[in-house]
């Protein structure tokens, strides 16, 4: 998916991950919850504007499609 830098409009760098450098082995992930409970795991993903350094966390939800 094609991501625009909301501040300069420039095209943004996808695919990039937030690092926690307290712990190595830790992944940042999202926990979504449905009617019934059942919890499903999204890892967090950033983007990265390469001119004005603006950065923007998302889930990509296709890759946790079955």
């Amino acid at each position: 998916m094609l991501r625009k830098c909301p501040y300069c409009h420039q095209e943004m760098k996808n695919d990039c991950y937030l690092k926690d450098n307290a712990s190595t082995l830790s992944d940042y992930v999202i926990i979504e919850k449905d009617d019934d409970f059942k919890k499903t795991q999204h890892i967090v993903k950033a983007a990265i504007c390469k001119k004005c350094g603006y950065i923007e966390l998302y889930v990509d939800l296709k890759e946790n499609e079955d």
